[in-house]
């Protein structure tokens, strides 16, 4: 009898930790399916979450951006959004502040949501297809003409990332050199050491300071494909002379250049800042079909709504010079030995009417190729009828006052068209009204292009011109934009 009821004893005892062992191994399947359940759906929360930036401004301090519920969730408590800013400040400080939430009114480093639009559906509540404005102030405030970055996470850790500041091209009085010293390639050149972060575009001049012969020089934005040099001989520099372009700068501050001969040296002369200008990554081909006449471009398939004007890269492929012009519609300016180098290029700005049309003028077709490099929507107000500069004294630098053609205190660079009509290269050159810089070269017999340049704080810049028979106008003037 005692020996049965022990063995009672040991089955209860065995299936008792049995049913234990199952009731444990049951809760922890439980608790671990809850848990991957619980993560499955916080991912597949995040991933049907998106917002994007849609504007930013800040003016002296007070910071406003836009966002747009481009995903499929919905945000209620604001409260647990983040909000970031980077920047620098007056004294060239890093700030990098983490802003404090409030419904209040604003106090220094916080935010808080302003207004939802449209907010028919579920008041309050950020919904897809909504735009949610924030207002923040910051303190210390940035630097006057400097980007910086804000950031703003959703409740469920979803991010965007955008920078803030004024946009527009900014000047150099000196031209750092960027120039390479490995030729016949194409190689990257980092410009982080000379512009802030932020940078969307560089204006690069081109110097051949050999004394004798062409050799090829060209810059083309980091994610440009098209490959300029595809014929050795192409991007032609006559000897001692120069020409400008302007080129997308990638997120990493870089460009890319290619040099026949260490001859060609690439000065910056100077940047662009945030959405205006707004480079196209691939510039498209916009040549013009017909030839030998003044034909209307309409870029109306490229540019936005609030385009004003392009910025346009104008080659030769033919090692003869070709008759060239570019002008707004409207415009009289007239086509008479304005040529391009043969194997040459250069840039150009030039507006654009209400149909987003400019007018050109290209002597041969298959000659010449003109690229859309980038629009722009208000970093540059261009002359209908560009304006002549009164000849100053030849054979030296000589400063020029931008007061005496109306050119606004707002103002803080020119582009010029610069006509060669001499039968002979002449040198011809802008420069920065503060600029130390000292080099002269010249422009072609019969040729024009367009140069950039910085005006100071007085409106001033200086030009340099051999002959009387070179012609430099005004063509459009560049204005800092801070919304």
């Amino acid at each position: 009898m005692g020996v049965q009821i022990a063995g009672l004893v040991v089955i209860s005892l065995v299936i008792m930790v049995v049913s234990f062992m199952i009731q444990a191994a049951t809760t922890s399947d439980l608790m671990t399916t809850g848990a991957a359940t619980q993560m499955i759906d916080s991912a597949g929360d995040r991933t049907r979450t998106n917002i994007e930036f849609v504007s930013t401004s800040e003016i002296v301090g007070e910071l406003t951006v836009n966002l747009k519920n481009t995903g499929f969730t919905s945000v209620y408590d604001f409260s647990k959004m983040d909000f970031f800013v980077e920047y620098v400040d007056s004294l060239d400080n890093l700030v990098i502040t983490r802003l404090t939430y409030t419904t209040g009114a604003l106090a220094d480093n916080e935010w808080k949501k302003t207004s939802i639009a449209p907010d028919g559906f579920q008041p309050n509540a950020w919904n897809p297809s909504e735009i949610l404005t924030l207002d923040a102030k910051l303190s210390p405030v940035q630097k006057a003409w400097t980007t910086a970055t804000t950031t703003v996470v959703t409740p469920n850790g979803v991010a965007a990332v955008t920078p803030f500041g004024p946009d527009g091209f900014f000047w150099f009085p000196d031209a750092p050199d960027i120039s390479l010293t490995t030729t016949d390639s194409w190689e990257d050149i980092d410009l982080s050491g000379s512009v802030p972060t932020g940078t969307s575009g560089a204006v690069v001049e081109i110097i051949n300071t050999g004394a004798t012969g062409t050799l090829s020089g060209v810059v083309r934005g980091k994610e440009d494909t098209r490959d300029y040099m595809s014929n050795s001989s192409y991007e032609e520099i006559e000897d001692d002379t120069h020409r400008w372009q302007i080129v997308k700068v990638d997120s990493n501050r870089t460009i890319q250049g290619y040099i026949e001969d260490v001859q060609i040296d690439f000065k910056l002369r100077g940047y662009t800042l945030g959405l205006d200008p707004l480079y196209f990554s691939n510039p498209p081909d916009i040549t013009s079909s017909a030839q030998d006449e003044w034909t209307i471009i309409d870029v109306s398939a490229y540019v936005d709504d609030d385009a004003d004007g392009v910025i346009l890269f104008i080659e030769s492929v033919i090692p003869v010079k070709r008759e060239y012009a570019i002008r707004e519609s409207g415009s009289s300016f007239n086509i008479t030995n304005r040529e391009l180098e043969g194997y040459g290029n250069t840039m150009y700005l030039v507006g654009i009417n209400a149909r987003d049309q400019f007018d050109a003028f290209i002597e041969n077709v298959e000659n010449m190729q003109v690229y859309l490099v980038a629009q722009t929507k208000g970093s540059v107000v261009y002359n209908l009828e560009d304006v002549l500069i009164t000849d100053p004294a030849i054979g030296s630098w000589q400063e020029v006052d931008a007061d005496d053609y109306n050119i606004p205190v707002e103002a803080n660079g020119l582009f010029i068209r610069i006509e060669n009509r001499d039968g002979s290269d002449q040198i011809a050159g802008v420069r920065h009204g503060d600029s130390t810089d000292t080099w002269t070269p010249d422009v072609g017999n019969d040729t024009h292009l367009i140069a950039g340049t910085g005006i100071n704080a007085d409106n001033i810049w200086d030009e340099y011109m051999a002959n009387t028979n070179l012609d430099f106008y005004i063509s459009a003037y560049t204005v800092p934009l801070t919304e």
